[in-house]
Parts: C-alpha cells; structure tokens; sequence
C-alpha cells in the first residue's frame, strides 16, 4: 500500500499543539508505519484556508494530481477537518474522487472514519458537517471580536503601519491596541507627505528613499524575525525595496491623520461612527487639514506641479486641465526623439476606446493657445455682456478663495474634501453590492444601514459645504494688470512672463475649467493644430 500523508493548517506558526503542521506529519507518518504501509510521500499546505473557496492549496492539487495518475493507494490526514472545512457536500465531493481511483481515506484522529459502508458514509458526512459549523462559529466569532475592537479604536489590522507602533492599552474589559508615532519613521512619514504635497511623484519618492537607505516595514520586521531565528548570529540582510505602489499605500492611509481605519478591498479605508462621521482613535501623524489636502493633491484636483525624473515641464500637462476631446481622459506629456514636446491622450495607445487611435498635439502651440485665449478675452471684456460679468466674478471669486487664509477658508477645504470621500464610500458601497457581497436578508440589512449612515453624514456635510461657501470672505478684485496688459499679451516686462510654472498654473485655473482637444485632421504642415483646441471657461459650481 502505497500511502502519502496530508496536512493543513491556516496560520503559520510552529508550536506545540496538536494540530501543528510538525505534529500532523509526525502523527500522520506514525500512523503509516503502524499499519505497515509504504510512505510515499508527504503534502502540506500551512497558511491555507480550509473554508474559504476562493483560496487554491497547491499541495492539495499536487497530492489529487498523483492520485488521479495512480500512484496512491490510501491518503492519511490528522483529522477531518484538515481536508476541508466547507461541509459534507465538499467533503463528499473530494472523497468520491478519491474513492474512484480506489483510494481510501484514512483519518489519525477519527479511527472509525471507513467510508467502504454506509454508516461509514454516514458518519464521514455527519464529522464533515461538524467542521463546517465549527469553522463558521469560529469565523462569526472573529468578526465580532473584530468589529467590537475597530468600534473601540483598536487596531486589528496585522502588523502597525509604517511610521507608527503599537501599544496595548486597556479600556473597561476590553484590551485595545493602539497606534502611537513611531520616533524613527514618523519624521520619514512627514517627509514623503511633504514632498508629495510638493508635487513629487510616488516613483521618484520610492528612488529618493532607496538612495537614502531608509528602511521599509516589511524589511525592519524581516531582519527582527531573522536575528531572532538565527539567535544572535549577524548574517547580512537583504534590504526590501521601496516602491511606488508602497509610497502611495502609506499616503492613501487614513491613520496617518489619527483616523479609524479598517481594510477593504485591499484598502485602509476611514471607519465612521453611527452618524457616518470618521472615527478619531489614535494620535495623528499629520493635521487631518494636511491628509485631506494631500488626497485631493494624489486626485489630481489641485493644481500642484508633479515632479518626475522623466516627466516634462509643462503648463497643462498633470495639472488636471488638459482632457481628449475623443475619450474624456486626461492628456499627458509626451517627448519624441528627444527634441518634440507633445501631448498626448493617457488612453489612445491602450486600444481601450475603439476608433480612438494616436492623439497627441504640439505643447508650445496647445499653451500658447490657451494663454492667449485667456489674456485676449480679458482684455476684450465688455461689461455689458452678462456671461463676461458672469466669467469674471467667477474668477474673481476663485481669486479670493486663494488669498483667503482665514480657517474659515481650511476648514472649507476639509469639508469638501470629506464630503468627495464620503460619496466614494457610497459608490463603494454600491458597486460592492452589484459584485454579491451583501447577499441575504442580513446582508440587505446590512447594506441598508450603511446606505443610511453615510447618506446622513453626505447631507450634513454638504450643508456645511453650503454655509462655508457663502460665507462673506470680503471682497477681493482681481489684479488690474489682468485686464490691461498692454498690446503685448504675454511679452517681456508683463505679469506672465515673471511667473513661474506653477504661478501661470494657478492663473489659467481662475478663468478656464478644462481645454479639451480634438482629433486632428490633417498631418504634418496640414494639421489643423490651433483649430483642435478648445477652452471650456470658468463656471460658477452648481
């Protein structure tokens, strides 16, 4: 009898329980040796759910492949439950495979397990049933454990996030872990926010720390592991790399401003209160002011210059103004054999819009066209049309809004801020409906409560949107330079020639919303560049 043992476990941990993976395999192969078969092998899946369907047990797979193949006899497992946790049926499904190829199925801890006759059978699904409710209650069990945690501000999610550690503190009859400003990587958190807020990309963030040696997370826990594995001996580490992907995780994180977080979607996203207000529970990193504003900064919705190693200076290029006329996506900035500068659809390469093809379009002559749309309009303002009054008090008023420095003007932007994020949560929570996860009675419950929560606190920071944003913020007049430059819209010696990138940015963001372009038709000489150009003029917010 040819006889391969097989083990599972969830957690990766070596101890001395019973159901260890060492112990399993000891046990399993005792148990082969006892009835005086040949051990053909050994198949371990350890930090692989038996429960959960979605999760592939390579080990598992590798040990039906020899089966199917013939060569074995008997499969051994410490229990029952070390096969598969999702009920009789599952149970069945597998035995009958095995059965097939005239395989049994032995089991260490249920000797009397002998599927060959019908109480066999009977008794097989009955223990199958039971480690299906077992592995249920369990799982019912950590998630309120979980929940009542999150609701008291512990964090419950792994390993602290990178520029905090833990402590546990406790409060009533409950043990909380609680986040606290890490000394050594709280100032790198502060760097990386900064220079973010700046405008630097997350690629040439991740090259920067890479250059300087910081360490990540991952690799300060690799090397305590390691150094307590290897019992003082000093062997050489190998440094994890930084990543964008890992820089962005980290300004993404709603704990960095001292927020509850919990994790969906492969996300740390904010865990709000009854009211669907945020949850404050730890000591912050960052102002909250400073983590909303850097959010709208990674949207795309200021007008901060992104700084790369290979991007190139421009004026509409990243700074959320310039869109395809064709798709609606954003154009980005392009160079060509090292000398052309262009700009080009973010998407007409990807083949995602059928029909769209190339579009690019010259960058000196899209800018020069959009500034000297803006600077001749401004000069040719007549104050008897009502849609210049119109444009102009919209700039005007946008105008103000940048001079004003008052909190009245922060705590504005931290509403708007909050209201954009508290409509994507409802957006989640839909497009999470539409994908199955609030199935049943319990799940609509579910799904009804939070529609309400977050619905309530939309509508309560909307109106305070409103009241913030007519409040008198005085009365500020655009510079009189603006509307007489002289004959020269943009020479020497005139406001725009002085300004720097970032200054002409903010200008162009007064009086137009977007500058879309559209395909060209000719090529070369024929192309019809100037004309593909259009300004979209500032509006005033619905």
């Amino acid at each position: 009898m040819r006889a391969v043992s097989y083990i599972r476990q969830s957690k990766k941990r070596e101890d001395d329980s019973a159901s260890s993976p060492e112990a399993q395999r000891t046990k399993c192969e005792a148990l082969i040796t006892a009835k005086g078969w040949d051990n053909a092998g050994h198949f371990a899946d350890v930090g692989k759910s038996g429960w959960d369907p979605g999760v592939v047990r390579p080990a598992f797979e590798e040990m039906m492949a020899a089966v199917r193949a013939g060569h074995v006899d008997a499969v051994v497992v410490f229990s029952l439950s070390r096969l598969t946790r999702q009920g009789a049926l599952e149970a069945m499904l597998i035995n009958n495979e095995l059965a097939k190829h005239g395989v049994l199925l032995v089991s260490v801890e249920e000797p009397y397990l002998d599927t060959s006759t019908p109480m066999g059978v009977a008794i097989f699904g009955l223990i199958a049933a039971l480690a299906q409710q077992e592995s249920d209650m369990k799982s019912a069990y950590i998630t309120a454990t979980k929940e009542t945690l999150r609701a008291a501000g512990s964090h419950v999610s792994g390993m602290s996030p990178f520029g905090f550690q833990s402590t546990r503190e406790a409060r009533g009859e409950l043990v909380v872990v609680k986040l606290i400003p890490d000394p050594t990587e709280a100032p790198v958190v502060r760097d990386i926010v900064a220079w973010a807020t700046d405008g630097v990309s997350a690629s040439s963030i991740a090259r920067k720390l890479n250059e300087s040696g910081v360490p990540t997370k991952a690799a300060d826990m690799i090397a305590r592991v390691t150094a307590r594995r290897a019992r003082g001996k000093s062997d050489p580490l190998e440094r994890t790399a930084w990543t964008s992907s890992t820089v962005l995780r980290i300004l993404r994180n709603p704990d960095l401003a001292g927020y509850a977080a919990e994790r969906k979607n492969g996300k740390r996203v904010i865990l709000r209160d009854e009211s669907g207000a945020p949850l404050v529970s730890h000591e912050p990193i960052i102002a909250a002011d400073d983590w909303w504003r850097l959010q709208d900064v990674l949207d795309g919705r200021t007008p901060v210059v992104t700084k790369t190693a290979r991007s190139v200076p421009s004026l509409l290029g990243g700074a959320g103004m310039l869109f395809c006329g064709v798709c609606g996506s954003v154009m980005v900035t392009d160079r060509r054999g090292g000398k052309i500068d262009l700009y080009r659809c973010n998407r007409a390469q990807s083949g995602a819009v059928p029909g769209h093809g190339g579009l690019a379009i010259d960058m000196g002559t899209t800018d020069d066209v959009v500034t000297r749309a803006v600077w001749s309009r401004l000069t040719a303002m007549d104050p008897e049309d009502p849609a210049d009054v119109a444009w102009l008090d919209e700039a005007a008023r946008r105008f103000a809004a940048q001079e004003d420095t008052s909190e009245r003007l922060a705590e504005l932007a931290a509403a708007r801020a909050e209201l954009e994020h508290v409509r994507e949560a409802l957006r989640t929570l839909y497009a999470d409906r539409q994908a199955g996860l609030y199935s049943g009675d319990v799940g609509t419950a579910m799904f009804r409560e939070s529609v309400e929560r977050l619905t309530a606190h939309e509508s309560r920071t909307a109106a305070r949107v409103d009241e913030l944003g007519t409040a008198d913020a005085g009365t500020v007049a655009i510079p009189a330079e603006w509307v007489d430059p002289g004959e020269d819209l943009i020479g020497p010696g005139l406001p725009w020639a002085n300004w720097a990138l970032a200054e002409r940015r903010e200008f162009l963001a007064f009086f137009v919303d977007r500058v879309t372009v559209a395909k060209s038709i000719g090529r070369g000489r024929n192309a019809n560049t100037e004309q593909r150009i259009t300004v979209h003029w500032a509006e005033a917010p619905a």
